[in-house]
């Protein structure tokens, strides 16, 4: 039988437990079985951004890439019954037994491995160096260092420690790194008006928003070399992540067996290549075992 999947949009945790509760009247307001139809209802907080990863579009659908490869997974699931919302911090609401899945882009880190347990990867991310348009292409994070550019990364960010760590063994080739909190369109338009002079960002990211903020004439993404990319972003896998509890520890292993369904039934590399124009699939290898 097909899963029964709701979209929903609630703006605030705190509005997620009202509406819960007032449906169930408790304060539980995770995964729950209908005894009756033998269906266990797995509630999924998404931010509904960036896209095209997670997309909320005009009529509140919460839908993309991820959304897309978690919604094929539970096809393969008939025990399960999908609630997808959005909500501001799908962490925070996983830890407190809000919510039994996240999604959200997720890459590994250590410290989130400590609090949540992590699913078998579902894709492979990519990095491109964002430069203007009449800039030579980048050969490396040396390039970078020699012609004196300028990028923009957050403070306490993966690239920002990369970009430290090159620095500190790279005393004769040192990157002139600029620490802001600027968002996407911010951090875009400071290289397009000559502020900054390149950025390290996700290739699919670059791709949706270029044409929204009217930059694609000015800027465009020229490919990162292996080693580079292997040095800035070492794990640029995406998960899912669950509750570390005995609950998301056989939620896990229920999704991971349909993931590897989809890899193998060609599904994962059909919703990719609509997405990004290629298969970015994790390698076999990849889905032997979880992280953590």
């Amino acid at each position: 039988m097909k899963n029964k999947i709701l979209n929903r949009v609630i703006a605030t945790i705190g509005a997620t437990a009202v509406l819960f509760g007032s449906l169930t009247g408790c304060g539980s307001t995770s995964s729950g079985t209908d005894s009756a139809a033998g269906v266990t209802k797995v509630t999924v907080a998404t931010k509904g951004s960036p896209a095209p990863y997670m997309v909320v579009d005009e009529n509140n659908e919460i839908g993309g890439s991820d959304i897309e490869i978690l919604k094929a997974i539970f096809e393969k699931l008939p025990q399960y019954e999908l609630d997808i919302i959005k909500a501001d911090d799908p962490l925070t609401g996983l830890t407190g037994g809000l919510y039994d899945l996240a999604v959200n882009n997720y890459a590994w880190r250590d410290e989130r491995g400590e609090l949540y347990y992590y699913s078998l990867p579902y894709k492979e991310g990519y990095d491109v160096y964002i430069q203007r348009k009449d800039d030579e292409p980048l050969t490396g994070l040396q390039d970078i260092a020699d012609r004196g550019y300028k990028i923009e990364v957050g403070a306490g960010s993966n690239k920002a420690l990369a970009l430290e760590q090159w620095n500190a063994e790279n005393p004769d080739h040192q990157i002139n790194i600029i620490y802001s909190e600027s968002d996407f369109q911010i951090k875009f338009q400071n290289i397009a008006d000559g502020k900054t002079d390149v950025a390290i960002d996700d290739g699919p990211i670059l791709d949706t928003l270029i044409g929204q903020f009217g930059l694609e004439d000015e800027l465009v993404g020229n490919t990162i070399d292996a080693d580079t990319q292997e040095f800035i972003s070492p794990h640029n896998s995406t998960y899912f992540l669950f509750a570390k509890d005995e609950k998301g520890a056989a939620l896990r292993e229920d999704v991971d067996k349909a993931l590897i369904e989809i890899k193998n039934d060609g599904t994962l590399a059909e919703i990719l290549t609509k997405y990004f124009g290629k298969d970015t699939s994790p390698a076999d290898d990849d889905l032997k075992a979880t992280p953590n």
